[in-house]
C-alpha cells in the first residue's frame, strides 16, 4: 500500500491529486471536527488514524488502519471535552483547568473499561477491543471496525419508524449482551440508536462505551453524560444513583423511538408534569405486555423501573408481566392540534379573539417601549494607524488583513479555575485570583483590578448584526470603536489595532482582534476581542480581555482563558438563533419543532407560532414603579374578570437561564374550545420580559415551539 496516496475514509489507494476518493467519496479537504487528530497520525507505531467516526463527551472515535494486520479498525481516544484540549502541536492533550485529578481518574477508568471490554471480545453483539495504550498524554483503545449502518440511519431509511417485531429482532441481542456487561458492574450510560450498529451481515452491535463507568465503588464521576430523550433523571446529576436501571431507561427510549418515530420528553421535564404518551395513544398498536414493559422501563423514578436488563427482557416477552400504571396528560376529547382541520392556526385564532386582543392591549398599556441602554454610545473618534493593507491571510478567502495575533509565551503554565454559565451553555477556565464582578454576569477582574475578562453572546450595540465570523471581519474597526467607547471613565487619546486574524479555539473557529488604548495620563491597555462561532455555525460568542501594556503574566492569563473556552450545547439538539435589530433581545429556538412563523410586530414586540403553539414576547425598560410582579398582577386582574378565563392554579416561580421568573397559568374556554396560556414575567439587566405562550394542549406549552424559552431568551445590548 502506498501511504502517500491513501484515502483516510476507506484506506484504499486513490489517484494522486484527487481530493475526493473514487471508492468511498470521502473528501480529504473537508475539515476534521472538534479536537480531532490530524488524519494520518501514527499511534503506538502501528495504527494510522483516518476520518472521525463519532464524537462523545469523553472521547473521539476514528477510523483507523492496523499496519501490522492490514485491516481497518476503530480507534477511540480519551478526550473529555470539559477537561481537556489539544496542544498547539495538534497531537498532545492539555488540561483546560485545575482538573488534573479528575482527568487522571477518568483516564484510568477509560483504560479499565478497555480491559474489561477486551474480556468481552467473544461476547456476541458487543464491539470487541483488540488493544489499548497511553500516548500524547492521553489513552487509546483499538476496537473492531463495524462495516454497516447505525440503527438511527436504518430507522430513518424506513420512514422514521419500524414495526415493533423488527425493532425487537435488532435490540433483543443487544439487551442480552448488556446483561453480561452489567454483571461486571459496568454501565453503558449512552445507549441510543446512533450507538447501535447493524452490520452488513445483519448482526446488531453495541458501540461506544465512552460514557461507561463502574456501577459499584465508583462515586467520582468526571462529568455528567447525557443524551436528551434517552437519559433518565439520575443522569442529570453527577451524584445521581446510576446502574443497570439507567441503561434500562435508555434502551426503553430507544425502543420507543424505533416504534413510534418520536422521542420521549426529556426525563427532567417529566418530573413534575409527565406528558409521556403510550405508543397506542400515538396510533402504534403493540402487544399489551410489550407496551407495558416499555412504559415501565421509561418510568421517571428509578425505583419504578425494571432494576435489571434481564427483568426488562422478561417483561417484553411476557414471562414476567410488567405491572405499572403510567400517568399521562390526556388531551380533551375532540380536541386536535391547531391547524390540522384546515381552520386558522392557533395563534391567529387566539389573536383574533376578544381575549387575545384584550391581553395584548393591556400589555401594551403597561409596557414602556423605549430606547435601548446602549443607544447613547456614539461619537467615538476615528482609529489611528495599525490597519494592514489587503494581502494574504491564513483565514478564509476574502480576509482583508495579513496581521495575525500571536499567542504569548507561558500560556500553558497558567493556573485556571473552572467556570460554567448555564444560559450560555459554555465552560471555560478563569485565571486564579480573578473574581466575578457580579454574580452570573460573566465579567471577571484580577485581584488588583488591572486585568479584566468578560464572556457573552455577540453585542448588538456595535451597530450591526453578527451571524458569522465574516460579519466580524468586515466590521473590525467598528468593534474597536465600540469597546473604546465603553471606557467612559477614561480619557482615551490614542487607539490602535495591533493585529487580527483567524484561529481555532477548542473545536470552534474564532476571529481575534487585538488593539490598544492610551489614556491622557499615559496608561496604555491592550485588549483582545475574540468572536467564537457557536457550534451550530450561527451566531458568535464574544470574549473580551484587557490587561496593562507590557504585563506578560496578565496577557498569558487572558490567552489561557481564551484557549480553555468550550461551547456545551445540548447533545443531539439543533438550534437556530433569532435576532432582529428592532427588538432588545435574542433567543434560540429548536429547528425540528415544525415550521415557525416569526413576526416582529413592534419595536419591542415579537410573535412566533407553529401548528401547536403561539408565542408573544414584550420587553420593557424598568422604572422604579414597575417590576415583573406588578405587570403580572395587572394582567391577572384584568383577565380573570373576563368570561371563560380562569387561573389554573397558584402563581409559581422558576429560576433558569440566570433569570428569576414568575408565571401565571390560565385555562381559556371560548365557544366550546379549550386553550391554555402561560404568562411569564422575568427581569434581567434593567429589562422586564413578558412572555405569553398559548396552546390547545397543556403539555404543548413548554414542548411545542421552544425547548425552554425561559432558558434561552437574553437581552441584546
Amino acid at each position: 500500500m502506498n501511504l502517500e496516496h491513501i484515502c483516510y475514509g476507506c484506506f484504499q489507494e486513490k489517484p494522486d491529486g484527487f481530493p475526493v476518493c473514487p471508492h468511498c467519496g470521502f473528501n480529504a479537504e473537508e475539515e476534521q471536527p472538534f479536537l480531532a487528530l490530524p488524519m494520518g497520525t501514527l499511534l503506538n507505531g502501528r495504527y494510522m488514524t483516518g476520518k472521525v467516526l463519532g464524537v462523545g463527551g469523553f472521547g473521539i472515535t476514528y477510523l483507523g488502519y492496523d499496519l501490522t494486520l492490514e485491516i481497518k479498525v476503530a480507534v477511540k481516544e480519551y478526550m473529555p471535552s470539559g477537561l481537556a484540549t489539544r496542544h498547539s502541536d495538534k497531537y498532545s492533550v492539555a488540561l483546560t483547568g485545575r482538573g488534573q485529578e479528575d482527568y487522571q481518574n477518568g483516564m484510568e477508568r477509560f483504560l479499565e473499561e478497555a480491559r474489561i471490554l477486551a474480556k468481552l471480545q467473544n461476547t456476541p453483539n458487543i464491539v470487541s477491543v483488540q488493544n489499548y495504550f497511553k500516548e500524547n498524554n492521553t489513552a487509546y483503545f483499538v476496537m473492531e471496525y463495524i462495516d454497516g449502518m447505525s440503527l438511527k440511519a436504518y430507522v430513518a431509511s424506513q420512514g422514521g419508524k419500524i414495526p415493533y417485531d423488527q425493532a425487537l429482532t435488532i435490540l433483543m441481542p443487544v439487551m442480552q449482551a448488556l446483561t453480561q456487561v452489567h454483571a461486571l458492574n459496568l454501565t453503558h450510560r449512552d445507549i441510543s440508536p446512533d450507538n447501535i450498529s447493524i452490520t452488513s451481515k445483519g448482526e446488531s452491535k453495541l458501540l461506544d462505551f465512552g460514557a461507561a463507568r463502574f456501577s459499584i465503588g465508583d462515586e467520582k464521576s468526571v462529568s455528567v453524560i447525557l443524551k436528551h430523550g434517552y437519559a433518565p433523571e439520575e443522569q442529570y446529576s453527577s451524584k445521581g444513583n446510576q446502574g443497570p436501571w439507567t441503561d434500562v431507561y435508555a434502551m426503553g427510549a430507544t425502543l420507543y423511538r424505533c416504534v413510534t418515530g418520536g422521542l420521549p420528553p426529556d426525563s427532567i421535564m417529566r418530573v413534575h408534569n409527565d406528558t409521556l404518551k403510550k405508543p397506542s395513544e400515538l396510533g402504534v398498536p403493540l402487544p399489551p405486555q410489550v407496551e407495558q414493559a416499555i412504559m415501565k422501563a421509561l418510568a421517571v423514578k428509578a425505583e419504578d423501573r425494571f432494576s435489571t436488563m434481564g427483568a426488562f427482557i422478561e417483561g417484553i416477552t411476557g414471562k414476567t408481566p410488567a405491572s405499572f400504571h403510567h400517568r399521562t396528560m390526556a388531551v380533551p376529547s375532540g380536541q386536535t392540534a391547531a391547524g390540522s382541520d384546515g381552520k386558522p392556526g392557533l395563534w391567529t385564532r387566539f389573536r383574533r379573539s376578544h381575549i387575545g386582543v384584550q391581553i395584548t392591549a393591556l400589555v401594551l398599556c403597561v409596557a414602556v417601549l423605549g430606547l435601548g441602554v446602549w443607544g447613547a454610545v456614539a461619537g467615538i473618534g476615528a482609529l489611528t494607524g495599525g490597519k494592514a493593507e489587503p494581502g494574504s491571510s491564513d483565514g478564509p478567502s476574502g480576509t482583508p488583513f495579513d496581521i495575525t495575533v500571536q499567542e504569548p509565551e507561558g500560556v500553558d503554565d497558567v493556573a485556571l479555575q473552572d467556570y460554567a454559565q448555564e444560559y450560555l451553555n459554555i465552560t471555560m477556565g478563569i485565571p486564579q485570583g480573578y473574581a466575578e464582578t457580579e454574580s452570573g454576569s460573566g465579567a471577571f477582574a484580577s485581584s488588583d483590578g488591572s486585568a479584566t475578562l468578560q464572556v457573552g453572546f455577540y453585542d448588538k450595540a456595535a451597530g450591526f448584526p453578527v451571524y458569522t465570523l465574516s460579519d466580524v471581519e468586515e466590521n473590525a474597526e467598528k468593534y474597536v470603536q465600540y469597546y473604546i467607547g465603553l471606557l467612559e471613565s477614561t480619557n482615551i487619546t490614542k487607539q490602535e489595532i495591533l493585529g487580527l486574524g483567524y484561529r481555532t479555539i477548542g473545536s470552534l473557529n474564532a476571529y481575534l482582534i487585538q488593539f490598544s488604548a492610551t489614556e491622557s495620563g499615559g496608561t496604555t491597555m491592550d485588549f483582545l476581542a475574540a468572536f467564537i462561532e457557536c457550534q451550530n455555525g450561527f451566531g458568535c460568542y464574544n470574549l473580551i480581555g484587557s490587561y496593562p501594556r507590557g504585563d506578560k503574566e496578565a496577557q498569558a492569563e487572558i490567552y489561557a482563558a481564551l484557549d480553555s473556552f468550550r461551547a456545551n450545547g445540548p447533545a443531539g439538539t439543533i438550534y437556530q438563533r433569532f435576532y432582529d435589530e428592532r427588538i432588545p433581545f435574542q433567543f434560540l429556538y429548536l429547528e425540528d419543532k415544525g415550521e415557525i412563523v416569526i413576526n416582529v410586530a413592534g419595536e419591542n414586540q415579537l410573535e412566533m407560532s407553529n401548528s401547536k403553539i403561539g408565542l408573544e414576547i414584550y420587553s420593557q425598560y424598568l422604572s422604579n414603579a414597575q417590576n415583573k410582579e406588578t405587570l403580572l398582577d395587572a394582567i391577572a386582574n384584568e383577565t380573570t374578570h373576563t368570561s371563560g378565563v380562569e387561573l389554573r392554579g397558584a402563581r409559581w416561580e422558576s429560576k433558569s437561564g440566570g433569570i428569576d421568573w414568575v408565571v401565571d397559568g390560565y385555562t381559556i374556554t371560548e365557544e366550546e374550545q379549550i386553550a391554555y396560556m402561560d404568562v411569564y414575567g422575568g427581569e434581567f439587566d434593567d429589562y422586564v420580559f413578558l412572555i405569553l405562550v398559548a396552546a390547545e394542549a397543556e403539555d404543548d406549552l413548554l414542548d411545542g415551539l421552544l425547548l425552554d424559552v425561559t432558558n434561552t431568551i437574553r437581552p441584546v445590548k
